[in-house]
């Protein structure tokens, strides 16, 4: 009997396993696997088929209202590098999609400007995006680098992250701040 519980639990396990660390699961900030899995195809940028027939979704980046979630958005175009394609040929597709919807944002934001220094142990997303010379890609960089190694001790440790160097830090220095 115990034989049998036993191989029922590591059963379980196996598709656990299988369903939240699929090669072809989609990368998401702050969503749970479950919230993206109740996310109807509408909300993702691209859909392709594997070859057992079943959807394999890519970045997810609209909620379930299919409203778009800037630090979503914001956060699949970071890590777009990190995802796994079955036809690598679309993903172009993909990042043409989500460009168009961030551009449209980022245009919003250059009119509106930085009014007073952003506090980079704070700022989400989409707050990093408006520093000069500071895309979605270096964005989650800063937010990643700041939840593995703790907050940032001064304005010069963000120089610690990859891809900022001496000229984007030059550009940032005074739009940013550590409390």
């Amino acid at each position: 009997m115990i034989k049998y519980i036993w191989a029922w639990i590591a059963a379980i396990i196996c598709i656990l396993v299988f369903v939240f660390f699929s090669p072809y699961q989609t990368h998401s900030q702050g969503w749970s696997g479950i919230r993206v899995k109740s996310l109807p195809d509408s909300s993702f940028a691209l859909i392709e088929i594997d070859k057992d027939g079943r959807k394999v979704r890519h970045l997810a980046y609209r909620d379930i209202d299919g409203t778009i979630d800037i630090e979503q958005l914001i956060y699949c175009l970071g890590t777009f590098a990190d995802e796994t394609w079955i036809e690598p040929e679309r993903k172009e597709t993909a990042r043409r999609k989500l460009e168009e919807h961030y551009y449209r944002f980022t245009l919003k934001q250059s009119r509106e400007g930085i009014r007073e220094p952003i506090d980079i142990n704070a700022a989400s997303l989409k707050d990093l995006v408006r520093l000069p010379n500071v895309g979605p890609v270096t964005a989650v960089r800063i937010y990643r680098f700041r939840e593995n190694q703790g907050p940032f001790q001064s304005v010069d440790d963000i120089k610690k992250v990859e891809g900022i160097g001496p000229a984007i830090f030059a550009g940032i220095r005074y739009y940013i701040r550590v409390r």
